[in-house]
């Protein structure tokens, strides 16, 4: 299975009915999108290029998806779209990890 992972900018105006409101702000999201086959990811991550950077310029265009295509990767700014392969997770064991913060498993 593959994952795509997105990285963006979100501004939220908590007033939309209010023309005369300042308290427009934005926030950091992270989205994750599960696909069986990498070239469902590829082609759901190239619909992501949506930034206006992109949008307006043929050629850079055709590079963010090249680099999709190539790199699984491509960021404009901040923001950013990768392609990944979903591995089986680790086990965790809580105990060593809570010690380790606590200092007993300290290296220094």
């Amino acid at each position: 299975m593959y994952a795509v992972i997105r990285h963006t900018f979100e501004i939220v105006n908590p007033e939309p009915d209010n023309p005369k409101s300042y308290k427009i702000m934005g926030e950091w999201k992270h989205y994750v999108w599960l696909f069986e086959t990498e070239e469902d990811a590829v082609v759901y991550a190239i619909s992501l290029l949506d930034s206006p950077l992109l949008t307006g310029n043929k050629d850079y265009l055709n590079h963010a998806i090249e680099s999709l295509q190539i790199n699984r990767f491509f960021q404009v700014g901040k923001e950013s779209v990768a392609i990944g392969e979903i591995q089986d997770s680790p086990e965790i064991i809580y105990k060593d990890i809570l010690e380790e913060r606590n200092g007993k498993n300290n290296i220094h």
